[in-house]
């Protein structure tokens, strides 16, 4: 699919994240220290949107068990707790990112 115009750049201040649905996909981008970077949009444990959750730095936390995700990696910091129970889950997919002029492309 190539590289698809998802967002503005003033759309997402530093900081911040955002949820888009591109080519029926759930996407989060956010911006970490001036750079934008997209992951999937729903949490692998259980689908929880992630654009509903906790940013803080550069980890997004999943709203419904807490699951923690690296927003420039997709990768999975640490499991869902449900009561006394930890558990693992797999990392979100992550996708290039590329911003022309004030166009934030994401490439499928």
């Amino acid at each position: 699919m190539g590289f698809v115009e998802a967002a503005r750049t003033t759309d997402i201040p530093d900081g911040e994240m955002r949820s888009f649905s591109i080519a029926g996909k759930p996407i989060l981008i956010s911006c970490f220290e001036g750079k934008y970077y997209a992951i999937g949009g729903r949490c692998t444990h259980m689908g929880g949107e992630l654009a509903k959750g906790k940013l803080d730095g550069k980890i997004v936390s999943c709203p419904r068990h807490g699951a923690r995700f690296d927003v420039t990696t997709g990768e999975c910091i640490s499991g869902p707790k449900i009561g006394m129970i930890k558990l693992k889950t797999n990392n979100v997919p992550a996708y290039e990112v590329k911003v022309e002029d004030n166009s934030i492309k994401v490439n499928l």
